[in-house]
């Protein structure tokens, strides 16, 4: 069935939000960012925003949300690349993000938005990685212990600084690379 003007103008609104919103929170930090200047860079009232969230917490999950699902969509198109091309490229793909990373971090004791977000991402990624590493070859018991440390390594290598090739290393060992 066809949408209706008012839910593509709807949908089209909201992105215009997130997508200013992303900007400010990777440039000016999401703490320094504030409703009033999103709203500016969105080119929309103030009062606007809270049709579409009701805080900034709920924008900053919309904008994390919107930018996984992108990844997740991408990433659909490299399953027959090896598993450590895939890591590899999920990796940087999240490093484009990854000051975002630390603010989650920061926020979860302060917002049930945010800590609700975050399980729910470990959930996600862990559940992504048993599926991956078991369509490469690897045992599902070998896989689910591999999917959770590896959750921690994706927070870690987005989190501290590293070399190009430490996170080569590091994605070859947890893709099950015994060839280091």
């Amino acid at each position: 069935m066809a949408r209706n003007k008012r839910e593509v103008d709807h949908d089209v609104k909201r992105g215009q939000i997130e997508d200013a919103a992303c900007r400010l929170f990777l440039v000016d930090g999401y703490e320094a960012t504030s409703m009033a200047a999103v709203a500016k860079a969105a080119g929309v009232a103030p009062n606007t925003l809270y049709w579409y969230f009701a805080n900034k917490d709920d924008l900053l999950v919309a904008v994390l949300d919107r930018h996984v699902n992108q990844a997740i969509a991408q990433l659909a198109t490299k399953q027959d690349q090896p598993l450590s091309t895939q890591l590899k490229w999920l990796l940087v793909e999240f490093q484009r993000t990854s000051r975002l990373v630390s603010t989650v971090h920061a926020r979860m004791d302060r917002s049930d938005t945010i800590r609700v977000w975050h399980d729910r991402f470990h959930a996600m990624l862990d559940q992504m990685l048993v599926d991956r590493m078991v369509s490469k070859g690897m045992s599902r018991a070998k896989a689910s212990v591999m999917a959770t440390v590896g959750t921690y390594v994706v927070e870690g290598l987005l989190s501290h600084p590293h070399t190009s090739q430490q996170m080569d290393k590091v994605v070859l060992w947890l893709a099950g690379n015994d060839q280091l």
